[in-house]
């Protein structure tokens, strides 16, 4: 590999684990550390508060109650599942295609309807939808994968077209 190409690669991983380690800091996954502020206690009154001398009057005609029943309870809806199909993204190494499957608001399913990619970088889808189902999200971290750049970039702008469908 050429030194210039090394250059770049390096300068651009390190732009791709910089803005992983801002996107990724606020997120629940795995060995991530999240700094959570401390909080310091305010120091109790140490002057009593004075009780009052004269008792509250108790009510003496009583409240009454109501004619009307009161209304039941109404039952939601389970929620529904619901799919959408990205449109095929096209890129370097083949087309990504991808259908998204969300019960309610959570993502329960990402199917590859089309994982084109040449010389192992296929691979890496799996772990792209472990990542997207964990963030629920089309961004998500992918700082610690390396080698298949483009292939992540494919797939979260076709997971990102089909999102935008629901």
């Amino acid at each position: 590999m050429r030194r210039s190409s090394q250059i770049l690669m390096g300068a651009v991983s390190l732009t791709s684990v910089v803005t992983g380690f801002e996107l990724g800091a606020n997120a629940s996954t795995p060995g991530t550390f999240v700094p959570h502020p401390t909080v310091t206690p305010t120091p109790s009154p140490t002057t009593p508060t004075p009780k009052p001398t004269t008792p509250t009057p108790k009510p003496t005609t009583p409240t009454p109650k109501p004619t009307t029943p009161a209304p039941k309870p109404t039952k939601t809806p389970p929620a529904s599942t619901v799919s959408h199909t990205s449109s095929p993204v096209y890129y370097r190494f083949g087309t990504v295609q991808l259908t998204v499957t969300k019960k309610g608001t959570t993502i329960t399913d990402i199917t590859m309807n089309q994982a084109g990619a040449t010389n192992g970088r296929a691979a890496s889808f799996p772990y792209l939808i472990t990542l997207a189902k964990q963030a629920q999200s089309a961004t998500f971290d992918t700082s610690m994968m390396s080698g298949a750049t483009y292939s992540t970039q494919a797939f979260m702008q076709a997971l990102g077209d089909a999102l935008s469908q629901f």
